[in-house]
């Protein structure tokens, strides 16, 4: 799988960031398999967008019509521009090297209208949101006539072609693995959300749970449990004077008969015996009573 590497360079950085302030449009890149989004630029999701995404629910529709009309995209000549459920416009085109689709960009979030789709704001009021909040947010996204929406899209398909021509993107192999682990690690003290990871890297779930599968053989859930246990023994065998509780408190778990019960499933021992083995020196014994595999 590749990903595409473009955008990361400052210099590029900072030209798309200004195309998106100045045109105050969102501008997001896809990885050629359309899992992974690297939404940059000075606006990456508006206002209205996040109304119509998180109080009607339509965030699995909007991810999906993305990913498909990326893909539409892939052999059409000229940029893809459509209406989205929410009545904003946006344009997907593929970004191509060396005549391969190494990923897609997404040029959108702004209006040619002055009104909002009728089911979008009958669903509005259904919930019993003000018509008005929802009705500003619309207004203040910016509006194109259709020449100057051709002219702005037209542009920004040049600077990306320049981009190209300049040889800014490169690809790389992608290790999710590799991200997730380190999220982890990164965020060991906390409870940690299957979704919130997701969000954060810009993959899918499924996309997520096919990697772990295939490179380590387990679940998300099994993998956080393990990082956590094995922080755990780092922190007891640095601290062999701490308490189960407050080692268990900084893997975050507060409840620590759960934490037992999860260590003992795992180590087939409970975590006492590790602190035990810490405090007085059994470790050659601890490593033969661990080392069987898991119940």
């Amino acid at each position: 799988m590749k990903a595409i590497d473009v955008f990361f360079e400052e210099k590029v950085r900072k030209l798309i960031t200004s195309f998106s302030y100045c045109f105050k449009v969102c501008i997001s890149i896809f990885s050629a398999d359309v899992q992974k989004n690297m939404t940059i630029g000075f606006y990456p999701l508006c206002g209205y967008c996040k109304l119509v995404r998180e109080k009607l629910h339509y965030d699995h529709r909007c991810i999906q019509m993305d990913h498909e009309m990326c893909l539409r995209s892939k052999n059409s000549l000229t940029p893809l521009v459509y209406t989205c459920h929410a009545g904003l416009i946006d344009t997907a085109f593929p970004i191509k090297l060396n005549e391969e689709v190494v990923g897609y960009v997404m040029l959108g979030q702004f209006r040619t209208q002055d009104n909002i789709p009728l089911v979008i704001l009958q669903g509005w009021e259904k919930n019993g949101f003000a018509p008005a909040v929802l009705q500003n947010a619309f207004t203040e996204q910016p509006f194109f006539d259709k020449a100057s929406m051709e002219n702005m899209i037209n542009l920004f398909s040049m600077l990306c072609d320049y981009i190209v021509s300049k040889g800014y993107i490169r690809t790389r192999q992608l290790d999710i693995t590799a991200e997730v682990l380190r999220w982890i690690e990164n965020h060991i003290s906390a409870p940690i959300s299957f979704q919130e990871v997701a969000a954060h890297l810009g993959y899918s779930q499924s996309t997520i749970l096919n990697a772990l599968n295939k490179k380590l053989h387990m679940s998300f859930k099994h993998l956080c449990i393990i990082k956590k246990i094995e922080r755990f023994e780092t922190i007891v065998t640095a601290d062999p004077l701490i308490s189960i509780e407050e080692a268990a408190l900084k893997v975050g778990y507060c409840d620590v008969s759960y934490f037992s019960r999860l260590y003992k499933k795992v180590r087939s021992v409970a975590p006492s015996f590790f602190v035990k083995s810490i405090s007085s020196d059994e470790k050659s014994f601890y490593s033969k009573a661990i080392s069987a595999p898991p119940s």
